[in-house]
């Protein structure tokens, strides 16, 4: 068994492919990767970012793993440089119909784009979750793809159901809603698959670091894609998560320098996953 990683590679910061490969070798999934971009660091918390985007090289490298015969059995995309890679991950999931598809659409964070995101890209990302069989949008992205602009309120169950619905509408049959500001206090990450919709619950630390995402859905798809269930996938998931935060503040680690992956290999390790 061996899955598609198509995630950017930040030489300084822990974020994408620095958390993707680690952890999905330590829940024993065969990683391959296919990077889309090589970034100086992480985009949330420094200037002057080296950025160099890697589209041509994405479609050498699967030319060359095409030639190899190469099969995956899911394919796992994050952050993405240009709507051009968009339409090149399109294409990865067009041509592996067998494998299952999570499409993590890193658009946005706190109510805004990123920096490096564009009107075109985020068009060109509601196209590509219509092809995604999971994605894993945080609020703010699930606002972006539904176009429904709740603002930074916080939600209750009625408001979180018809974001559900809506990101359902566009093809997903499955997915999280991750980091949602909750009405009854704390933070939450809504599950939902054709049938139902849980919310996984935990405790708002008051900082977010970088990398967290990529860890959740990491977590996540390599659950999913060994055959565990969504919904205790998504439980782990969030487990796993929650401790690499409260790990990373204990340590008095710099925000920017992303989320620390020792408390998450411990997690995992601890719940034997």
């Amino acid at each position: 068994m061996a899955v598609l990683a198509i995630h950017d590679l930040s030489c300084y910061s822990k974020s994408s492919l620095t958390v993707v490969l680690p952890v999905l070798e330590a829940l024993s999934v065969e990683t391959a990767v296919l990077p889309t971009a090589i970034l100086s660091t992480q985009t949330d918390g420094f200037e002057d970012i080296y950025f160099e985007d890697k589209s041509a090289a994405m479609r050498e490298i699967l030319k060359r793993l095409r030639s190899l015969g190469a099969v995956f059995s899911g394919i796992y995309s994050g952050f993405l440089g240009s709507a051009e890679e968009i339409g090149i991950v399109g294409d990865v999931i067009r041509d592996f119909p067998d494998a299952l598809a999570l499409v993590d659409p890193v658009l946005g964070d706190n109510g805004e784009l990123y920096q490096t995101v564009t009107d075109e890209m985020a068009d060109a990302m509601r196209r590509l979750v219509r092809k995604a069989e999971i994605i894993t949008p945080n609020i703010t992205e699930a606002m972006i793809l539904t176009e429904m602009d709740d603002g930074l309120r916080k939600f209750g169950q009625r408001a979180i159901s018809e974001q559900v619905e809506v990101l359902r509408s566009l093809g997903p049959s499955r997915g999280v809603i991750t980091g949602i500001p909750l009405e009854a206090g704390g933070l939450g990450n809504a599950a939902w698959d054709g049938r139902e919709i849980r919310l996984f619950q935990y405790e708002d630390l008051g900082v977010s670091y970088p990398g967290s995402g990529d860890l959740f859905a990491s977590v996540l798809f390599g659950l999913v894609v060994r055959g565990e269930s969504f919904f205790g996938s998504a439980g782990h998931a969030t487990a796993v998560a929650t401790a690499a935060v409260a790990g990373s503040l204990k340590s008095g680690r710099e925000r920017r320098m992303g989320i620390s992956l020792a408390p998450a290999l411990s997690e995992i390790r601890r719940r034997m996953l």
